[in-house]
């Protein structure tokens, strides 16, 4: 148990006192151990959580390039890296506090794994094509308030910026590879980093998957439909997790895919031609 020190107006702080038990709190789940910081968020349904990452793990490629953002501690990109044995794993979150978290997840990683992986203090919003760049698979967890806008018009012109920077050099995603300002260069940095090899990051490749975890259906909804709207992307398989029974709350999973197939709605109700 541990006691929040600040008498302020705020949820949480960097100031805490252990009272009893264990110093360190661990939970299993998605297929490592996870440590949880008293100023870190952990789901309170383990086991709904868990059922999810399983599910989760199913739609990422085994070796995909991964960005995990509004990452946390970096659970679902750790899972990730250790279940899919992912190349490389970059995990974005605006919090620092997670970041002691992560240190102590990989410290128990296992010495096996052949990822690149990464956790970066920074907004994800601020020049979102940067850290969508190299990456085959995109996990999005954002608050209930859903996407920031920046972030949700980068993936509805994805296409038109691939085409862009392939066929010109001056492009905006070019231009986010050679940023000068140093603040933005500092939150590029890995804060926290393991694996030695160049990081696949270097290339110009966009995400062809989505996974979207939202605990707030609402802006789910708008986040969606905005998508679905510029044909960019495919409502491929969505999915609902009861984190907390009795109530109305449900977590949801969608998974969307590039290109110009069929919505989930045309394909459920699409019939077989015999």
């Amino acid at each position: 148990m541990w006691d929040f020190l600040l008498m302020m107006q705020i949820i949480f702080g960097n100031r805490w006192r252990h009272i009893l038990g264990e110093r360190e709190f661990w939970e299993r789940v998605g297929g490592l151990d996870i440590f949880l910081a008293p100023s870190s968020f952990g789901q309170a349904n383990t086991q709904a959580f868990d059922a999810m990452l399983r599910k989760l793990q199913k739609y990422v490629p085994t070796g995909a390039s991964v960005a995990d953002l509004y990452a946390g501690s970096g659970v679902i990109g750790l899972s990730l890296s250790a279940t899919r044995k992912c190349r490389n794993v970059k995990c974005i979150e605006i919090n620092k506090e997670s970041r002691l978290s992560f240190e102590k997840t990989v410290e128990r990683f296992p010495n096996s794994s052949e990822s690149i992986i990464s956790w970066h203090h920074a907004d994800a919003s601020i020049e979102p094509l940067f850290w969508l760049m190299g990456s085959d698979v995109v996990i999005v967890d954002p608050p209930r308030k859903g996407l920031d806008s920046s972030l949700l018009n980068a993936l509805r012109s994805i296409s038109t910026v691939e085409h862009k920077v392939k066929s010109s050099p001056d492009s905006s995603l070019s231009k986010a590879k050679n940023e000068k300002r140093p603040w933005i260069l500092r939150a590029r940095d890995a804060s926290v980093q393991i694996g030695n090899k160049t990081s696949s990051g270097d290339s110009q490749s966009l995400p062809q998957t989505l996974i979207y975890i939202s605990c707030g259906w609402e802006s789910f909804k708008v986040d969606c439909k905005s998508l679905l709207s510029t044909k960019e992307w495919q409502l491929e398989k969505a999915h609902g997790f009861n984190f907390f029974p009795g109530t109305q709350s449900i977590e949801i999973l969608a998974v969307f895919k590039r290109g110009h197939g069929q919505s989930l709605k045309k394909m459920k109700s699409g019939k077989k031609k015999k």
